[in-house]
């Protein structure tokens, strides 16, 4: 792939296909992260490691998969490996860098049934991706879900301070605010350098 294919590709993991926005995935991570941007942020950059991490195995398995001709096991290893790359992550800062492990063990635990992981391992694969663009994919997707998480709950800290009429208070202000967001991001779709 050339520079600019590879710059498509990370804006339109960025952009054009936010994970949240767009696909709709990473959404189940935690309440927490959509009310505090702390929050919003320490889970943001959790999931950007496991999904770099996920898309970089993944890409692997799936060249063993395919060569072995073994691709109708690929829901199932790409499932399985979302969770084991939590895991050994977990493990690893525990054991090599404790206090990293503290702030990020609650973020890293609910990532586990993240499904925006298991959604870019298979989007890696069904495009076709190499491996810079497959780790390009994965890094500018947690990125871009990190942003996401971030503005809402910046915005809706925001919301919950202005006066609005009783009926759109609460959880109705909360999906026009999501709405909007996902609105902004229509212009962006079909982004792909070419």
């Amino acid at each position: 792939m050339t520079a600019l294919q590879l710059a498509g590709v990370a804006l339109a993991a960025l952009l054009s296909e936010n994970f949240i926005l767009v696909n709709c995935l990473g959404i189940g991570s935690r309440v927490k992260a959509f009310q505090d941007p702390l929050d919003a942020w320490r889970t943001g950059y959790s999931l950007t490691a496991v999904m770099t991490l996920t898309a970089l195995i993944t890409w692997v398995l799936n060249l063993l998969l395919e060569h072995f001709a073994l691709g109708y096991f690929r829901t199932l290893a790409f499932a399985l490996t979302g969770p084991a790359v939590v895991a050994g992550l977990r493990c690893f800062l525990k054991n090599c860098v404790p206090e990293l492990s503290r702030r990020m063990d609650e973020n890293l635990a609910s990532i586990t049934a993240n499904c925006a992981a298991m959604g870019a391992a298979l989007l890696i694969a069904q495009r076709g991706y190499g491996l810079l663009a497959a780790l390009l994919f994965g890094f500018f997707g947690g990125v871009g879900a990190t942003v996401a998480l971030m503005c809402f709950a910046g915005l809706r800290r925001e919301v919950s301070l202005t006066s609005c009429p009783k009926s759109f208070q609460g959880i109705p202000m909360e999906l026009i605010t999501i709405g909007l967001m996902a609105l902004s991001l229509v212009g962006f779709y079909g982004l792909h350098l070419s």
